[in-house]
């Protein structure tokens, strides 16, 4: 081997051996012989640096949250890197950390500290540690999902799985005084909002919840951490300031720690009511809003819970609801009922396909009888790979399965009862099946939000009820729409229009989640969900009873009008009280400013065209953060509308607001506006 060679193989084992020694002075600043001398570590995510470990307040699961630094969030490595207990500072030496299984899934718990499990860490290429059992490397602590999920075992290469594990300085104290001032808020709003802490570069949050804020915290930081803190976000009905607007700009603690205080203020003038906040303790999501008022004057919401995290077809998902107990104008916060879960999903445990999941309601409260029809989407496929009508033994059929539930008032007890949720998939599907049996649509369900009630035709002892399906065409992929009508409150359902020949046929080829709502001749509007605009199509019926008719044709409103906003592509909601026409939606670019849009209608049916109702709208602006989907329903006065939204923090928790007319519409429109 030459000079050259040789220097070069030197330099390499050298640097090879900063590398080892580096490592090794990293461990021997984590481990120690016994929780006596034990050496205080905080552990956060290597993928997501704002989630820490920590154990709940009972000090048995062990879960994951955003950083804040208390003392629940402290751990002591008690052994070496091939083997060692894992201790917290709440619980004590008495307590160590157990894994219920050495596989995929088996969660963490704190236990007796004899039946603690010997656990291993191993460096990973991409930063961090992966903290596995000793007894099998190829799992780690993982948090499955985010904040406030349990830490379980789940694959040692996935990136969600790595962590860094670092000193904490406890002799340099950050000590945070919370300060309320003024009355309490809305009694919806008990979540004040956030306060950020950025540590070294990496961010995270310190969540204010009203019901549960102590006088104080005490925070221990990493070791000569640098450290800024500022407001973060704020939810509505409160305001948050630090030492008075003075917010601690980056800096090393002070030797004796540093005190801040954070005031919270209420603000009463504020009219956002928080329903549901997402996520919740558990770290469980809520989605999807839908809203309706009934015939004695209560308004009822109702949404996606999603144990699963995700979509029908993940898994388990619930519907939830809350409604008004004030049958008048009590829209305060002080009048809505506990949450009642309404369809409970069973996930992977469900005897049945259709019982895995619950989600996406469709929501109408009949006019006349104090009743409410639910439509759902419900099942365990996804809603693109449904196969109606074209199952093999290797893909058996399986599409997006429907389900209905009611709910009724009962006059003896004056309470709602909900029936429970019976499955009508092939109820419906059929009607996409031409005179030679082929099936048109391969997957599908009803536009999540309101359904809508006609005010003029009845067929028996219901006014006729609209809904819209989003619809993937058998074998290609392609989402179109079709509106259904049901004449005896959703027993039965029949397709507006006809079915056509192929997917161009339909009311609105490439349309996404739809919406219905009623002309003032009779006449049915689409409304489906678009990027920078909607589709709009209009059905016209040349036989009420009959639902006889056609469709005009559908039209991008941006194209035909001023119906027009950013590029996002998300569900929103039309909605008509007498003359006046409402369309709810984000504005953004991204999933952001919800927004109601109104226009007048003439009373000259010629004016009910896809192009002319594209025309004339002006904006109002409600949220001014991250949201998305959105519902309306007209308040029991008939001059008030409420809508009900997805909204963050929390991405997304569900934000109701009443909205007066005579406040968001310009005088002249008000003025010409007939009930």
């Amino acid at each position: 081997m030459n000079k050259v060679g040789i220097k070069f193989l030197l330099l390499t084992i050298a640097a090879y051996m900063q590398v080892s020694m580096a490592t090794a002075q990293t461990l021997n600043d984590i481990f120690s012989a016994s929780f006596a001398k034990g050496i205080p570590v905080h552990i956060t995510n290597n993928r997501d640096k704002g989630f820490a470990i920590k154990t709940d307040i009972n000090g048995n699961a062990v879960t994951s949250r955003n950083a804040s630094y208390t003392t629940d969030e402290i751990w002591y490595l008690v052994g070496n890197a091939s083997g060692f207990k894992l201790y917290n500072n709440n619980t004590g030496k008495k307590k160590a950390l157990k894994l219920e299984g050495n596989e995929s899934g088996s969660a963490a718990i704190m236990a007796d500290e004899k039946e603690a499990t010997l656990l291993a860490i191993a460096e990973q290429e991409k930063g961090g540690y992966a903290i596995t059992p000793k007894e099998n490397s190829a799992q780690s602590f993982n948090m499955f999902g985010g904040a406030g999920r349990e830490i379980k075992l789940y694959s040692s290469d996935d990136a969600g799985s790595h962590w860094n594990i670092t000193p904490v300085d406890m002799s340099r104290p950050l000590r945070i005084k919370y300060n309320t001032i003024g009355e309490t808020a809305l009694e919806t709003n008990t979540k004040a909002g956030e306060i950020t802490l950025t540590t070294n570069g990496n961010t995270s949050s310190i969540k204010l919840d009203m019901e549960e804020l102590p006088e104080d915290i005490t925070c221990f930081l990493p070791k000569d951490a640098k450290l800024s803190i500022t407001t973060g976000k704020t939810y509505h009905g409160w305001k948050l300031d630090i030492n008075g607007g003075k917010e601690v700009a980056e800096q090393t603690l002070p030797k004796n720690g540093l005190d801040i205080t954070v005031n919270i203020t209420a603000d009463k003038e504020n009219k956002f009511q928080y329903l549901f906040y997402s996520p919740d303790e558990k770290g469980i999501p809520y989605r999807i809003p839908a809203i309706a008022t009934t015939a004695n004057g209560y308004v009822f919401a109702i949404n996606d819970y999603r144990p699963c995290g995700n979509d029908i077809g993940f898994g388990e998902v619930d519907l939830v609801m809350r409604h008004s107990t004030a049958a008048g104008s009590e829209w305060d916060g002080h009048s809505w009922s506990e949450p009642v879960k309404i369809a409970d999903g069973m996930g992977k445990e469900a005897p049945e396909t259709w019982l895995t999941g619950f989600g996406d309601p469709a929501v109408v409260a009949d006019r006349e009888h104090n009743e409410i029809l639910v439509m759902s989407v419900c099942g365990n496929r996804v809603c693109w790979h449904g196969n109606y009508g074209a199952g093999t033994p290797q893909n058996p059929e399986n599409p997006n399965r429907m389900a209905r539930l009611r709910i009724k008032f009962n006059e003896k007890t004056q309470e709602w009862e909900a029936s429970q949720p019976q499955e009508v998939t092939y109820d419906i599907y059929p009607l996409f099946k031409d005179k030679n049996g082929k099936a048109h649509v391969g997957s599908m369900f009803i536009g999540a939000g309101r359904i809508a009630q006609s005010n003029m035709i009845k067929v028996g002892d219901y006014y006729r009820i609209y809904c819209a399906v989003w619809a993937v065409e058998t074998g290609s992929y392609r989402h179109h729409n079709y509106a259904l009508y049901s004449d005896d409150f959703g027993e039965t359902w029949n397709l507006l229009g006809e079915l056509g020949n192929d997917f161009n046929d339909s009311p609105a080829p490439f349309g996404n989640e739809p919406k219905c709502e009623e002309l003032p001749d009779g006449s049915v509007l689409l409304s489906s969900r678009k990027g920078h605009g909607r589709y709009f199509n209009v059905f016209h019926y040349t036989n009420f009873e009959k639902a006889d008719g056609y469709w005009d044709g559908a039209v991008a409103t941006e194209q035909a009008g001023d119906l027009k906003f950013g590029r996002n592509d998300t569900n929103g909601e039309p909605l008509r009280i007498g003359n006046l026409l409402l369309q709810s939606v984000p504005t953004g670019d991204s999933r952001s400013d919800v927004s109601v849009y109104y226009r007048l209608l003439s009373d000259d049916p010629a004016t009910y065209t896809p192009a002319e109702l594209s025309k004339g709208w002006t904006k109002v602006q409600i949220s001014d953060r991250g949201s998305a989907y959105s519902s309306m329903c007209i308040l029991p006065d008939g001059e008030s509308i409420g809508l009900y939204y997805e909204e963050e923090p929390g991405g997304y928790s569900m934000v109701y607001i009443p909205l007066k007319l005579k406040d968001i519409l310009d005088a002249e429109t008000y003025s010409k506006w007939e009930k």
